[in-house]
């Protein structure tokens, strides 16, 4: 019974990894966006907030597929992501 329990959660794993980067992804574009509208409100605690989410959402992503049982283009795909948003979070900037 047990031989069986670990071939199905093996046989689910990955479609669990896929939505979870999907959710990150989505999580970091709806972050951005955020940020943007704190941007224009001036909101300052909003847009640090929202700057650490971001951060720790990134790594998170970063961490998570890199120990992803992905294919190549796939992890290319999440690569460029990762590059593209965390170039964005460089350019931001934190108003004093």
């Amino acid at each position: 019974m047990k031989v069986i329990f670990n071939i199905i959660a093996r046989l689910s794993m990955p479609t669990d990894i896929h939505n979870e980067i999907k959710n990150l992804e989505n999580e970091i574009l709806r972050i951005e966006d955020n940020i943007v509208e704190f941007l224009r409100m001036k909101y300052d605690e909003g847009i640090k907030k929202s700057l650490r989410l971001l951060e720790s959402d990134l790594k998170y992503l970063s961490i998570l597929a890199n120990g992803a049982p992905i294919d190549k283009n796939e992890d290319r795909k999440i690569m460029e992501f990762l590059r593209t948003h965390y170039d964005y979070l460089q350019k931001l900037s934190v108003p004093a």
